[in-house]
């Protein structure tokens, strides 16, 4: 992971800032799965159909990114597929745009993001999927247990505030544009508006049907920051294993020893494991990074076999010859190099 994020950030040091950050995620009641199921099933127990409909579906989200263009032309990507503890997968998209299409004013943040609910008169398809797959919460005092609550606060810092059109903060970030438009939506048996709207591009959600958060990230900042949470690694749990005793006496008489009785392991789920099982690649990137093994003079790495004749192998051609060495050469003799 330390060696993918390095990659990352020589794609940054060679396209410039990121530009966009895309969070898709796979939704388990897409058409596709449920009508291959068999009778009874739900997708949960169908993880091998739910792990191929997403890498289907993700790989035609990268070719409409960056090879039909729907956001803008784009120079470099990145995208790390993780797992949710619950089993969905979900995939984090760096994306760099060509100079020329960088969001740099607040209609170049409009055109690509929207922030508030689809009008469900002219837009009935884009209103009916950002209600169902776009909306956060609720959360707060009514669900004071939800998974974004922490010391009673949202960790997403919802419901936003409404904001008449869209501005940058003092640190460059966007603020988006979500007004009082009186429009709502019942979730829960509690009317969510515009505050609670995840940002998104209204195409992409309406043509994968799936949450897809799209967020603008034009700031040198949060470069660092990102690529290190697209790289933090597996997600790991604590296991506590225990003897279960019918005898009240002997529970009463187990010694707690903490060292032996807990355990911090990887955590695979069954959508991981079909993943891995398919052969999926757990990330990409491009334009391609090749690392560059270095040493000193003479120090280079050498392979042989055990019963090679070491006074052969002293007089190798190719022994003199090393990636680093070859990389010098190169740029003696090549200009473009």
């Amino acid at each position: 992971m330390v060696q993918n994020y390095q990659d990352a950030m020589a794609i940054c040091r060679w396209a410039g800032c990121l530009d966009a950050f895309i969070t898709f995620i796979c939704n388990p009641q897409w058409l596709e799965i449920k009508r291959v199921l068999l009778l009874g099933q739900q997708p949960q127990d169908r993880q091998d159909l739910v792990t191929r409909m997403f890498k289907i579906k993700l790989k035609e989200l990268i070719n409409n990114i960056h090879k039909k263009h729907i956001l803008g032309p784009t120079i470099a990507r990145i995208y790390v597929v993780e797992f949710q503890k619950r089993g969905l997968p979900h995939a984090h998209n760096l994306i760099f745009f060509t100079k020329d299409y960088k969001p740099h004013t607040v209609e170049d943040v409009d055109r690509m993001i929207s922030a508030e609910l689809p009008n469900s008169e002219t837009n009935k398809l884009a209103h009916e999927t950002v209600a169902r797959c776009m909306m956060h919460g609720p959360c707060g005092a009514p669900f004071p247990n939800a998974p974004c609550m922490e010391e009673g606060k949202c960790k997403k810092q919802n419901p936003r505030k409404f904001q008449s059109k869209t501005v940058t903060d003092v640190n460059g970030y966007p603020i988006y544009q979500r007004r009082d438009t009186g429009h709502t939506i019942l979730v829960h048996g509690i009317e969510l508006d515009n505050r609670w709207v995840v940002p998104h591009n209204v195409y992409l959600s309406m043509k994968y049907d799936a949450h897809i958060n799209v967020e603008v990230c034009n700031n040198i900042r949060a470069v660092k920051y990102l690529f290190k949470y697209v790289y933090k690694g597996h997600d790991r749990a604590t296991v506590e294993i225990s003897c279960q005793s019918d005898n009240a006496t002997e529970k009463n008489m187990v010694e707690t020893d903490e060292i032996k009785k807990y355990f911090d392991c990887r955590y695979v789920s069954a959508s991981e494991a079909s993943w891995r099982i398919f052969k999926f690649d757990m990330h990409e990137r491009f334009p391609i990074v090749e690392r560059l093994q270095y040493h000193l003079p003479n120090m280079q790495m050498v392979l042989f076999n055990d019963d090679d004749d070491l006074q052969e192998v002293a007089t190798w051609s190719a022994i003199s010859r090393t990636m680093l060495t070859e990389w010098f050469k190169t740029n003696q003799e090549s200009e473009v190099a």
